[in-house]
């Protein structure tokens, strides 16, 4: 079996150049460099070996290959992965009964057909990706030992064709909650095309609770996210109310809160939920306010008071006055502005004297900052449609405080078996390291070896152990 003498070939290679540092014929930054390579070149040579012996146990066990028959053999195939690219040969097959062609040993492996990287290396770049671009991730992958040349376009191309991840974890058990709270907000993109365009937040959360003194955070927080044009709008919606619907009772909500700036689409979320109420979001009515009155404080003062009375006619009647005092005209000035808005979402900001005591305020915008501008809109970048999308969904599964490497990988290990070689060979390589063990053990019972600290007995052992194997 290849796989064990590799192995220890390797390991003894380790040794010399332990060895090779102690005796002085290397800097420890040349050790490790040199270090890197031997286990880079273990890890390939490993792979292609557990490929290979994969390969000779579906040919030699025809019931894990019924009406398979081999049509080409040799077919050789190359893969990058952490270690670097991998190169290995398998049989072709083909179904007597449906007639489809495959290589068996890339399904039992879970390589998909024309993937140039493997699944391991495909969940690093996609976790990094997330925080860093497509030029910097490949920059970062070799920083962290990666030896594998990925390409920017790799990058892009893998984020891609990731799919259909679950964005939260289903509880075995369904929560009973009287009151859950929903925050939207949106992130404005610059499209590849010139164009700008709009990446789409929502989160659920169960309210605030306090860590430290004068520090709060938001309560088992779920986020959705996503480039949803207006008439995909309630894709995003369902895709809430599904989350909701599975990881709570139903019927035992009272109420949820949907917290935003007055968008329709936050506002036809209201529509589409059950027991939903609007909450105008004060970040955005107090930007309008701020716009309208300026430095009249007085005036100002009185707005507010009429706002949290919810006495719709008086916010009128002081804005009208104000309208009059500036002597404006038209409807294109912030005053006029500022009054159409409150109107066109005064049910938001009457929710607040009716609700005031269940109402825990908006946050909207700082998520907005957090989860998708740092990486989508603050710095000068340009996106497809799809890409945008793409990374908008990662960032949100991230920030739901979901392991994104975990959830690719086991989306590709929940459809695999076990890798399972044949009895006879595992027998023989235990029996291999057996006899190696054995012989190992006899060597250095010698009694010019037992000096453990010598350069001269390390080495002896190395040489010894070597031509054990």
């Amino acid at each position: 079996m290849k796989i064990i003498q590799h192995s220890l070939q390797k390991f003894l290679l380790v040794v010399e150049k332990i060895i090779g540092l102690l005796d002085g014929k290397y800097t420890y930054l040349e050790f490790e460099g040199e270090l890197k390579k031997i286990l880079n070149e273990l890890g390939k040579e490993i792979c292609a070996d557990v490929l290979h012996e994969l390969d000779q146990s579906i040919y030699k066990d025809k019931t894990k290959r019924k009406n398979w028959v081999v049509v080409q053999k040799d077919c050789e195939r190359t893969i990058t992965t952490v270690f670097g690219d991998i190169t290995y040969k398998r049989r072709y097959y083909k179904n007597k009964e449906t007639g489809e062609k495959a290589y068996l040993v890339d399904k039992a492996a879970g390589i998909q057909k024309y993937e140039r990287i493997d699944d391991e290396l495909k969940a690093d770049i996609t976790d990094l990706s997330t925080i860093l671009s497509y030029q910097k991730t490949t920059q970062e992958l070799k920083r962290n030992g990666a030896n594998c040349n990925v390409s920017r376009q790799t990058v892009m191309n893998t984020l891609r064709k990731i799919d259909n991840l679950q964005t939260y974890e289903k509880p075995k058990t369904k929560k009973e909650i009287e009151t859950l709270y929903i925050e939207a907000d949106e992130d404005h993109i610059h499209l590849q095309n010139g164009k700008p365009d709009i990446v789409k937040l929502i989160y659920v959360h169960e309210g605030k609770q306090t860590i430290t003194k004068g520090r709060n955070e938001l309560k088992n927080a779920v986020y959705f996210s996503g480039v949803y044009e207006e008439e995909k709008v309630e894709e995003l919606w369902k895709e809430v109310w599904e989350y909701i619907v599975s990881t709570y009772n139903e019927d035992k909500i009272k109420r949820i809160y949907v917290s935003g700036d007055g968008a329709e689409w936050i506002k036809f979320g209201v529509k589409y939920l059950s027991n939903a109420v609007y909450v105008l979001d004060l970040f955005h009515l107090q930007k309008y306010i701020t716009a309208a009155i300026k430095e009249d404080k007085k005036t100002k003062r009185e707005l507010w008071k009429a706002i949290f009375k919810a006495d719709k006619q008086k916010v009128n009647e002081l804005l009208t006055q104000k309208y009059k005092e500036l002597e404006l005209n038209g409807t294109e000035n912030p005053v006029t502005k500022c009054q159409t808005y409150i109107n066109n979402n005064w049910d938001g900001i009457n929710s607040y004297s009716l609700y005031k005591k269940e109402i825990t305020g908006c946050s909207a915008e700082s998520h907005v900052s957090h989860v998708l501008s740092e990486r989508l809109s603050r710095r000068p970048i340009s996106w497809s449609k799809v890409g945008a999308h793409k990374m908008a969904k990662l960032r949100a599964i991230k920030a739901s405080g979901i392991l994104l490497k975990d959830i690719i990988l086991k989306q590709q290990y929940e459809c695999l078996k076990p890798i399972e070689i044949p009895k006879q060979t595992i027998y023989k390589a235990k029996q291999q390291l057996k006899k190696i063990k054995s012989t190992y053990e006899n060597i250095i019972s010698l009694p010019i070896l037992q000096n453990k600290k010598t350069l001269t007995s390390q080495a002896i052992k190395s040489l010894l152990l070597r031509s054990a194997i």
